[in-house]
Order: C-alpha cells, then structure tokens, then sequence
C-alpha cells in the first residue's frame, strides 16, 4: 500500500493513500496470543522499502495496530511500557565495502516480560 506522510500536527505521520509513495510490508509469520479479553498476533515481518512509520502506518490501516502505539489506534496496556516494535534484523547492501551488513538483536527485557502475560490461543 503506498505511504503518505501526513504534515497535520494531530494525525500520525504516515497514512496509506493513492498519492503516497510505493511500499511494501510483507507478513513472514504469525502466533495469535491473548491475555484476559485482548486478543493480540506477534508478527515477523519482512520490508520491502523503507518508509517512515511503515509498519505501524500498514498494520493499523488493516485494522490491527500496534500494541501500544496510541498514535495509530493501538490499546495501551499497564503491562507493555512502550510501542511493541523491535527490529530483530536489519541487513544493509555494502556494494562499496564489497558485501552486506547483517546485523541481529535479541527482544529487549521489557518486551520478553510484556509477552509473559500473554497465552497461546
């Protein structure tokens, strides 16, 4: 879905429109979890560009958005202390330095505690 950058000071900054530019989310994998009457999906997702707040803009457009992220729709929760978002990933084309970057890191602690409260369905 193409990704607008919206300037409005009371809207979040990206929003899928027809005018936006090209991007692409793409879901890898997903487990559905809840706790109490919330149903949330932990996701792996894959970019296919880099827009500014692109997954959270596309997750929320399809109707679910992030955990956290007020900004796009998204419940808060005393148990999550912030957006749960975290780049696990991130693999950089070096053409110059004659390879690729590729870069892991583990799910912080406040997150790996965030999903103790949470149960398979």
């Amino acid at each position: 879905d193409p990704l607008l950058e919206s300037t409005l000071r009371d809207e979040p900054r990206s929003i899928v429109s027809e005018r936006g530019r090209y991007s692409k989310t793409e879901v890898v994998s997903s487990v559905h979890l809840r706790v109490d009457e919330l149903t949330v999906s932990l996701l792996q997702v894959r970019l296919h560009t880099g827009r500014r707040h692109q997954i959270r803009a596309h997750l929320a457009h399809e109707g679910h958005p992030l955990l956290g992220d007020s900004s796009y729709g998204g419940p808060e929760v005393s148990w999550c202390p912030r957006v749960f978002l975290h780049a696990s990933r991130l693999v950089v084309n070096m053409e110059e330095a004659g390879g690729e970057l590729d870069v892991t890191c583990p799910l912080p602690e406040d997150l790996q505690a965030a999903l103790h409260h949470l149960e398979a369905l």
